[in-house]
């Protein structure tokens, strides 16, 4: 049986890659290099229309849920960890929204407050998907009951087509690697 785990676990593959292509738009802006607008706009649309209204509803809407009632105090903290970060990664976001479009080159403390608001997402986007991996993940495999989990991919595949799926974003974030990651 493919396992939901399993599913949010590819979606953690590619988000990690997009995240590594803003990690290094962040870099190049935060050297002095030209801010490439439309690139960062694909990669914060990326966060917005998948990481975050695809992917982490998935974890947080139909996984956490049902780990935080079937599994022990420590994985229920988890769970609030994870919603809390889900929050400040949400706000973060929004805020480079005002990176997407400048209307000129960029100020040294515009190029600043950018690039330590992406190391800010990087961080928690890698804690999240830490705790995820280490312990949510684990605790559902362990707590919640196989048939309980029954509908849960059909619910991802729901959610993704509502939006917007993994491998739309898997090409668009793959395009962006061939210029960021080498």
């Amino acid at each position: 049986m493919h396992r939901p785990t399993d599913n949010l676990r590819a979606d953690h593959v590619v988000a990690a890659r997009g995240v590594r292509v803003l990690a290094a738009i962040a870099g190049q802006v935060r050297s002095g290099g030209e801010f490439p607008a439309a690139d960062c706009a694909c990669v914060l649309r990326f966060l917005r229309e998948w990481v975050l209204a695809v992917h982490m509803r998935k974890e947080d809407e139909i996984l956490a849920p049902a780990v935080a009632m079937r599994a022990d105090e420590e994985d229920a903290a988890i769970v609030g960890e994870l919603m809390r970060l889900h929050e400040e990664i949400r706000e973060l976001t929004h805020y480079l929204v005002l990176f997407w479009e400048p209307t000129g080159e960029l100020t040294d403390d515009e190029r600043a407050g950018f690039a330590e608001t992406v190391t800010a997402i990087v961080a928690r986007l890698a804690r999240r998907q830490d705790l995820e991996e280490n312990m949510l993940f684990p605790a559902c495999d362990a707590c919640v009951p196989a048939d309980d989990q029954l509908d849960w991919l059909a619910q991802f595949a729901q959610l993704e087509s509502q939006r917007s799926s993994r491998e739309f974003w898997a090409g668009q974030v793959d395009l962006l690697a061939t210029t960021w990651l080498k």
